[in-house]
């Protein structure tokens, strides 16, 4: 079959494949998952600040309890709300059932106790007068009966109070909760759609209620979806009058288990029903017409329709922030509501035990203390009938008398009360010294809820004006957000969002427009057909096999490129997998039957020559396409050899142990070990190995690659390594018993200009390397031996390699076979990583190196003892030190260059 028909029937079947499987729920998902990626290159834009989340969090939980709390803690901390002109509140709390009638723990808790400790104070307080003026004899037998009386009444009078007040234990909290929504006036509350089984009994009967109240007038068109369920529970009837409407809280969650869309509005029966957040939302915008298509809700407003565009299902596609639910809007925990609350109580008991303080002892503090305590109850009378008849006015009462309260307290604070106080006590005890105790009793008491006073209302003020600033105007969302709640789900860019937040996010992406506009799938069908045909042809008169897979690719990434724009530029959704992968498969079927056929000729040529040329040879032979020819060039490379130090004895411990036969196996197997990691180490800096010569290593550093630059410093640092490793292999050769003795590496390098090439006969070649250069790197790696070193290098390859490796200089030595003078240098580490004492060692040696050069025999040889007294087994400083010594006794003659003879190999 031609390459034509091959690529037609590649492009028709890549193409249908992708689109039937778009049918798949597989596909689905991984559509998902890539627009899941495209979200998160979305930009991140500034989010709207007219709605915050009042947390029930941790902290909230910590001060009013485990939830569920009694709903009298909703309904304080809606009237907290309303006090600082909160807008709307959107309660993600369902209200279902009746709560039962219950004990209050917040009252039971908090104002039950102050009120016992307040009455009982003054109870306290009465019988300690009359005891203490029957001890002083103040009052005679005959006047203590009548004192008596007064006594029994006040206790009575105390028992019938606290009995009224005990009664508020326990109370119809749902009573209390919707007379605090109906006072509110703008709360909103959650619907629940059924979509298995019609309701029953007394939830079934609240079904017309909710129609009537909580269904909105919206046209459909086109058969537009209304969705699939049965029926609708609202909140019980107390919260259902009270609510201004309620609003479903279903979401989808897709088959990944993933929260990326939400539907705006659902139909139950002939009743449309709005999403929370959107039910409120539209109400701001005074109740428009809604108008439902397939594929877009508008709403129709005065100023501009709003379109807000819809999947297939109906759902509309949420525009997620990138942060966390802390991070991505406004949040206030609901503790904050609660502990103005407590300090509301708390403030109120302080000043009634201060009211029973004795008032001939601090007249105008019990005077003012009583006014004040009238005002606040004053102020609760107000907030009792503003709630029993939904009345502003009494509310508005309520808020004014309980600030001017509040005002004078903190004006009396202000005034000197504590000072007033003080010095009260002392005139009294100045003329009652007999009665000092008492005083001092009632004074440290006085003071003490002075203090008490004082901090509470610190701490109620600074909330006050907190939430004042804060509350104004916005839009309140409510919900849990505790560590003990289970209302959470997932997000494209969260494993864990509390549910709360979805709401927030649906509120944001109508009020900021940042809609995300879905198309259908019909779109990416139609595109997978017309784009893989388009490009198969177009790739088809290319002859370059890299240039049209690259074209290839290229198309493929431009697809992607195209639907990401399009998402983040304009918000729109083209899925592109189907097409991407369609042309992928495409291209790489057409081009691997293109490859198939070339590659048997390739493949010949590797199978024929691999066992005797090295990978890069071969591959640089395939490419060429030429057989291998005799010949090579001149190039400027890097040489090295390595060499072990006394092998031989290696070999021979081990022929002793094992015998001849056994000996011989092991120390094959020990080399093996060796030269693999050694090689291991050339390779990984794209160094080429030339050959083994027994425990020798020939390697060079800049052929057959043209592109290696830093050949030189590559040979250095493979090197180092080299060494590095040495110590852990000789670790395990020693504990596996696979050598008597650690392998010591000498090592040598040279740089410079060296024939690299096809080197042998015909018949029998070897791509390796020879010349001058090649040759001092072996006889470098001998030197070793003469200075106790084990890496030696030439200059000319340290001026190559650059400042990255630490180095000293040695002798300049002439070599056996090498005339020219040669500067040894020891390569001692990779600068950046060498250890304090090697790079102190280096620097002292040059300068002793400097003072011998000089010939300041002397002070070289007093400064190669300050590099020993640092490293004692240093050789070269032990050879210079030598040097020294004979040099003061016979120095070298006149004419001395300083250059050594090395003799040996």
């Amino acid at each position: 079959m031609s390459l034509k028909k091959i690529s037609i029937l590649t492009a028709a079947g890549s193409a249908l494949i992708f689109c039937l499987l778009y049918f798949t729920q597989f596909f689905s998902l991984a559509e998902d998952k890539v627009y899941d990626l495209f979200l998160r290159g979305r930009p991140e834009r500034e989010r709207p600040a007219n709605f915050i989340f009042l947390d029930v969090d941790d902290q909230a939980i910590a001060h009013v309890g485990i939830f569920p709390w009694p709903r009298s803690v909703m309904a304080d901390g809606l009237l907290r709300l309303k006090e600082y002109g909160v807008e709307t509140a959107i309660f993600d709390i369902e209200y279902i059932d009746n709560a039962p009638t219950q004990v209050d723990e917040v009252y039971l808790k908090g104002g039950l106790k102050a009120d016992f400790d307040r009455r009982f104070a003054e109870i306290e307080s009465n019988i300690s007068e009359l005891l203490g003026a029957v001890a002083q004899g103040s009052i005679k037998g005959a006047d203590a009966e009548a004192f008596k009386g007064e006594l029994l009444d006040l206790i009575a009078q105390e028992k019938d109070a606290l009995f009224n007040e005990t009664t508020k234990v326990t109370r119809d909290n749902d009573i209390y909760l919707a007379q605090s929504m109906a006072l509110f006036d703008r709360a909103w509350a959650t619907l629940n759609l059924q979509a298995l089984m019609p309701l029953e009994g007394e939830q079934a009967s609240r079904r017309p209620a909710a129609e009537k109240k909580f269904s909105y007038p919206i046209k459909a068109f086109g058969g537009a979806s209304s969705g699939s369920y049965v029926d609708v529970l609202p909140p019980i009837p107390l919260v259902m009058d009270a609510a201004q409407g309620a609003g479903f809280t279903n979401i989808i969650i897709d088959q990944d288990g993933i929260r990326r869309r939400l539907y705006p509005v659902r139909k139950v029966g002939d009743y449309w029903y709005l999403q929370l957040a959107f039910a409120p939302l539209v109400a701001s915008m005074g109740n428009p017409e809604l108008e439902l298509y397939p594929g877009k809700l508008v709403i129709k407003k005065q100023g501009g329709d709003i379109e807000i565009p819809l999947d297939s299902r109906g759902a509309m596609l949420l525009d997620w922030p990138k942060t966390s639910y802390l991070k991505s809007y406004t949040h206030l925990s609901f503790a904050q509501l609660s502990y103005m609350e407590a300090y509301q109580r708390d403030i109120k008991a302080f000043l009634a035990n201060l009211e029973i303080v004795n008032e001939d002892i601090f007249p105008a503090v019990i005077s003012e203390v009583s006014s004040l305590l009238g005002t606040i109850e004053a102020a609760e009378a107000h907030r009792d009938r503003a709630l029993e008849n939904k009345s502003d006015y009494d509310f508005d009462q309520y808020t004014s008398l309980r600030n001017e309260a509040f005002d004078r307290i903190r004006a009396l604070l202000d005034s000197g009360l504590k000072d007033y106080i003080a010095g009260k006590s002392r005139a009294f005890i100045q003329e009652y010294p007999e009665e000092s105790d008492y005083i001092e009793n009632e004074t440290r008491y006085a003071l003490n809820l002075s203090e008490y006073l004082e901090t509470t209302l610190d701490r109620y003020e600074e909330i006050h004006h907190e939430l004042k600033e804060k509350l104004k105007g916005k839009i309140i969302i409510i919900g849990r957000v505790d560590t003990g709640t289970t209302d959470l789900g997932v997000n494209p860019f969260h494993g864990e969002y509390v549910n709360v937040g979805t709401h927030g996010v649906m509120m944001d992406t109508v009020v900021s427009g940042s809609f995300i506009k879905p198309l259908n799938r019909v779109w990416s069908m139609l595109l997978c057909f017309a784009l893989t045909f388009l490009v198969i042809f177009a790739l088809t008169p290319v002859k370059k096999p890299g240039i049209r897979i690259s074209l290839g690719f290229l198309g493929v990434m431009l697809v992607l490129g195209i639907s990401f724009g399009l998402f983040v530029l304009r918000g729109i959704w083209l899925g592109p997998l189907g097409p991407a992968l369609a042309l992928l498969v495409a291209v790489v079927i057409r081009e691997t039957a293109a490859f198939i056929t070339s590659e048997k000729e390739k493949q010949f040529i590797r199978n024929t020559f691999s066992t005797y040329l090295s990978g890069d040879v071969v591959e640089e032979i395939v490419k060429s396409g030429k057989p291998p020819e005799l010949g090579g060039e001149a190039r400027y490379m890097t040489a090295v050899f390595t060499d072990v130090k006394g092998f031989s004895s290696i070999s021979e411990a081990l022929s002793q142990k094992y015998g001849t036969q056994d000996g011989a196996k092991a120390l094959v197997r020990l080399l093996n070990r060796y030269l693999s990691s050694m090689s291991d180490v050339v390779l990984r800096h794209r160094g080429t190995i030339d050959k083994y010569e027994g425990d020798a290593i020939i390697a060079f550093f800049g052929a057959p690659q043209k592109d290696l630059q830093d050949h030189a410093l590559r040979a250095c640092a493979s090197a180092i390594i080299m060494k590095r490793m040495e110590n852990d292999l000789n670790a395990g050769f020693l504990a596996e018993g696979l050598s008597p003795y650690p392998l010591l590496t000498r090592i040598g390098i040279n740089t410079g200009t060296m024939v690299v090439g096809n080197m042998g006969t015909q018949g029998k070649m070897d791509y390796t390397i020879m010349g001058n250069s090649v040759n001092l790197a072996a006889r470098l790696e001998g030197v070793n031996k003469q200075y106790g070193t084990w890496i030696l290098a030439s200059q000319d390859t340290l001026n190559e390699a650059g400042d990255g490796i630490l180095y000293r200089r040695l002798d300049k030595v002439r070599v056996v076979g090498i005339g020219k003078p040669v500067q040894l240098c020891e390569v001692m580490d990779i600068k950046a990583e060498a250890p304090e004492e090697v790079l102190e060692r280096a620097a002292l040696f040059d300068e002793a190196l400097n003072l011998f050069n000089a010939k300041d025999w002397a002070k070289a040889q007093s400064s190669f003892k300050k590099v020993l007294v640092r490293t004692p087994d240093d050789e070269p400083s032990q050879i210079f030190i030598r040097r020294c010594s004979q040099y003061q006794k016979e120095p070298p003659p006149e004419k001395w260059d300083g250059v050594y003879n090395i003799n040996q190999k």
